[in-house]
C-alpha cells in the first residue's frame, strides 16, 4: 500500500504531496515526483517535506537511495526543502535553477542550471522541458512565482509543473457548477516583459506548450492537486483563453 502522500500517476511516475504552510497556518501544499528512468534508476523532481512512510517508500524504490541518481529543482523560488532532501539522499546529483545556485551556494549543485539547454540535453532520453518565454524567469519581486521549468515525462504522459499552471478541485457548493479548474498563475501580468513583442513571444510559447501537451493525460501541480486521465492540452487551451484580457491590455500598452 502506498503512503497517503503518494499517488501512482503511472508505474514509472509517483507524485508526492507535501505540506507547506504560510504563516504556519495556511497549508498551500507542495510537491515532488519520483520518476523511473529508462535505465532503471530514478530521479526526484523537486523536493518537499517527507514523512517516515514516504522516505521508506523512496528507499524501497531506489535501493536505499543508491539508485536515486538526481534531485532536480525546477522552480527558482521553491528552495525550502532543497537542503533537507539533499541531506537525506546525499548520493543523488543535485540540480537547481541559477537562483538555487546563488541562494544556496554551499550545496553541491551540478554546473548545469535547470533552465539551461545543457541541462535539457543531459536528461533528454527521459524528459522534455520548457521554460516560459516573454516573461521574467527570476523576477526581482520574489512574490512573483509564475515561471518555472515545466517537466514533460512522455513515458507516463505526465506534465509536472510548479506554479506556472495550477489545478484545483473546488469545494461545495462551487463544485456543482465548476468542479475542477486549471489556470495559469495569476501573476502573469506582472512578469511579462514591458517591451514590444513580449506578448507575441509569450503567445508563441503557450501555443507550443499546448501542442506538446497533446499526448499527455496527467497533470501534477505544486500547490493544488494532481489530475489524472484527462485531455491536458484542451485544459491548457482553456486556461490560456482566460488570460486573453491580460495579454491584450499588456500588448495595447507595450506593443
Amino acid at each position: 500500500m502506498l503512503p497517503v502522500s503518494v499517488t501512482e500517476v503511472a508505474p514509472s511516475f509517483h507524485n508526492i504531496r507535501g505540506s507547506f504552510k504560510i504563516g504556519g497556518i495556511l497549508d498551500v501544499k507542495t510537491q515532488a515526483s519520483l520518476v523511473a528512468l529508462a535505465s532503471g534508476d530514478y530521479v526526484l523532481v523537486d523536493s518537499c517535506d517527507l514523512d517516515e512512510a514516504t522516505e521508506r517508500f523512496i528507499d524501497e524504490k531506489t535501493s536505499g537511495g543508491d539508485r536515486l541518481k538526481a534531485i532536480i529543482h525546477v522552480h527558482p523560488f521553491h528552495t525550502v526543502y532543497a537542503r533537507p532532501v539533499h541531506e537525506r539522499f546525499p548520493k543523488a546529483t543535485l540540480f537547481g535553477t541559477s537562483r538555487h545556485q546563488d541562494e544556496q551556494g554551499n550545496l553541491p549543485w551540478a554546473d548545469e542550471a535547470t533552465e539551461t539547454e545543457a541541462f535539457k540535453q543531459r536528461f533528454a532520453e527521459d524528459f522534455d522541458f520548457s521554460v516560459p518565454s516573454g516573461v521574467a524567469f527570476i523576477p526581482d519581486d520574489e512574490k512573483l512565482h509564475f515561471s518555472s521549468v515545466l517537466v514533460f515525462h512522455p513515458t507516463s504522459k505526465t506534465l509536472h509543473v510548479d506554479d506556472t499552471l495550477n489545478f484545483a478541485r473546488l469545494p461545495a457548493p462551487l463544485k456543482w457548477f465548476v468542479p475542477e479548474i486549471t489556470r495559469f498563475h495569476p501573476t502573469l501580468s506582472k512578469v511579462l516583459y514591458e517591451e514590444r513583442g513580449a506578448v507575441k513571444t509569450y503567445r508563441a510559447w503557450v501555443e507550443e506548450l499546448i501542442e506538446r501537451c497533446r499526448p499527455l493525460r496527467n497533470l501534477c501541480t505544486a500547490h493544488t492537486d494532481t489530475r489524472l486521465d484527462f485531455d491536458v492540452a484542451s485544459e491548457v487551451r482553456r486556461a490560456y483563453e482566460k488570460t486573453h484580457p491580460v495579454l491584450e491590455r499588456h500588448e495595447a500598452k507595450h506593443g
